[in-house]
């Protein structure tokens, strides 16, 4: 457990540090960015227009109808889910925050799947609610011990459970099986399981099935999963995200979010990238092929590169702040996993190949030295 009242770090993140970089008298037009998990061709060249088009004199519409509409049909087109089952963010991160104010309080406790993202944990402990972690071992590759899992959510009786599938930083995805095993240990001792799912179409090969199909129509109401549309868009800077659930606990979240919390340019952003359905399968396909050749010049470089599903991975370097270092040197950041509890491990994603060539070669360097 841990003490509610002992004062926590602040949530590290990948991405550049623009005073870091000032700092080492960088800037950030230099730096090859392996330490973020989003998409590295670029977003559909359909939002420039698309956000041109916005009226800075209006207020956007604080129900982000059409943008919903539009992720009703190209998303959850699959499944049975009205439009009062589904609700935008600024980013996933702003419906997490919400939903841990929505259904965690000093009495509560949540439990969260570690490793994995930091805001889990400082959302939760925001609330006052104490904090159970059920941790994956490193010697069984980070997967998830499912029969542990389950007996530690009966014995406990966490009022939320936190999972991030595909994981983040591991790349582990759990099937559909192992998870519909989860939610229905949560949904015996009534547990709410939050899954996150910003990095499912990232998932290789890929799948036709998420958390959100076992919605069941968005009447279960022992299942909240949250979904970005920054990754797999690349829309990083306009910060965008989604949570689909059953409608009431998606008004209980409502009720935690301000007024026009999504940006005119963000809603005009989404329903651009939402409808350019070729821009994103081509992309995807290449990053597929990017993502094998990548990883493969990495394992021949003997590199300790641990198995992942996505086109982000973990390397055992043995000193993560250290290459972290030597490479920020170089131009090259990678993402240092001290914080999330791996100080051996730094996370890299998938970039084009003249550039994740310049990473290995590095690599070899820094880490082979």
């Amino acid at each position: 457990m841990t003490d509610m009242h002992k004062e926590e770090p602040m949530v590290v993140h990948g991405a550049i540090d623009y005073g870091e970089l000032a700092q080492l008298g960088l800037h950030p037009s230099e730096i090859l960015d392996f330490s973020v998990n989003s998409n590295p061709y670029g977003t559909s060249s359909t939002v420039h227009e698309a956000i041109a088009q916005v009226a800075l004199d209006r207020y956007p519409d604080r129900a982000c109808l059409q943008l919903r509409r539009a992720i009703l049909e190209y998303e959850l087109s699959g499944v049975d889910l009205s439009m009062s089952s589904l609700l935008c963010g600024n980013g996933s991160s702003e419906l997490l925050w919400a939903a841990a104010r929505a259904f965690l309080a000093p009495d509560k406790k949540a439990m969260i799947v570690a490793p994995t993202f930091g805001e889990y944990r400082a959302a939760s402990l925001a609330t006052g609610a104490t904090i159970s972690e059920f941790r994956r071992a490193e010697t069984q590759r980070f997967q998830p011990d499912l029969i542990e899992l389950q007996a530690r959510i009966v014995r406990e009786k966490p009022d939320v459970v936190w999972l991030c599938n595909p994981n983040n930083p591991t790349g582990v995805w759990m099937e559909q099986e192992q998870l519909a095993q989860v939610l229905q240990a949560c949904s015996n001792v009534g547990t709410l399981l939050i899954v996150d799912e910003s990095y499912w179409r990232f998932v290789t090969p890929p799948v036709s099935y998420t958390a959100v199909t076992l919605l069941q129509g968005g009447i279960n109401e022992h299942l909240l999963v949250l979904r970005s549309l920054t990754k797999d868009f690349a829309l990083a800077g306009v910060r965008l995200g989604y949570v689909v659930g059953s409608s009431g606990r998606i008004g209980l979240v409502q009720r935690q979010l301000p007024s026009w919390n999504v940006s005119g340019f963000a809603q005009a952003a989404g329903v651009a990238v939402l409808a350019d359905r070729a821009h994103l399968a081509t992309t995807l396909a290449a990053l597929t092929v990017e993502r094998e050749a990548f990883f493969a010049a990495l394992r021949e470089a003997d590199l300790h590169v641990l198995p992942s599903r996505t086109h982000f991975c973990l390397i055992n370097v043995d000193d993560a702040q250290h290459v972290r270092q030597e490479l920020l040197k170089r131009r090259l950041l990678v993402r240092d996993c001290t914080s999330f509890g791996l100080p051996r491990f730094i996370r890299v994603a998938t970039r084009p190949a003249h550039e994740w060539r310049q990473l290995v070669q590095a690599l070899q360097e820094v880490v082979q030295a």
